[in-house]
């Protein structure tokens, strides 16, 4: 108990000192358990939706990018006759992304940024945000994913492509939140305070 109140005393005290570095602390400490939730769904839901539906027969390839040597799609997800393409694959990423998104919201806006705005305008830019960031990594993931797909079994590739995805994401999505997320310095100041008295009782 003891211990535990003085490693609390002494994150306060970090936080007070290096606020953006706290701040990044536990962004990319929450942005890990996300991306773990993220695995854990890419894991049976491709493969849910393959046993389940014919979606697995039928491209999903969308948003086509001819920029010299380029030549893909944003989402690109081709026929492979298992459950790592096709609609099936799209359909769960997509659900992924709602499901691990819709758990990150909260997390980032109370506990990390503890911003106090109003939830709905945060809301709507987190989306804007979303689609777009989401967009230019799937794009991204286009060049990759097709020699990644053909160079690693299933189980490992999930995995590739969950870090490397959730790695670029965490680099863009820290100061696009911290603009989303703004908190005022009454805000920062009762937060901290908040947490003085947590460590206390």
């Amino acid at each position: 108990m003891q211990l535990t109140r003085g490693i609390g005393q002494w994150w306060n005290d970090f936080s007070e000192r290096r606020p953006l570095i706290a701040e990044m602390a536990k962004f990319s400490g929450l942005s890990f358990l996300v991306a773990l939730l993220q695995y854990l769904l890419l894991t049976f839901l491709p493969a849910l939706l393959f046993a389940v539906t014919d979606w697995g027969s039928r491209p999903a390839q969308f948003l086509h990018v001819s920029v010299g040597p380029i030549d893909t799609h944003a989402f690109d997800y081709p026929v492979t006759g298992d459950s790592l393409g096709g609609l099936s694959y799209f359909v769960a990423f997509v659900l992924m992304l709602v499901i691990s998104q819709g758990v990150n919201f909260p997390l980032q806006r109370n506990i990390v940024f503890r911003s106090r705005g109003n939830v709905w305008f945060q809301l709507a830019w987190y989306a804007v945000a979303l689609v777009l960031i989401t967009i230019a990594c799937s794009f991204l993931m286009s060049l990759y994913v097709p020699w990644l797909r053909g160079l690693v079994d299933p189980a490992i590739y999930n995995v590739l492509v969950t870090v490397i995805n959730g790695g670029v994401q965490l680099v863009i999505y820290f100061p696009v939140f911290k603009i989303i997320f703004p908190a005022s310095k009454a805000d920062a100041a009762e937060s901290a305070a908040d947490e003085r008295e947590t460590v206390a009782a």
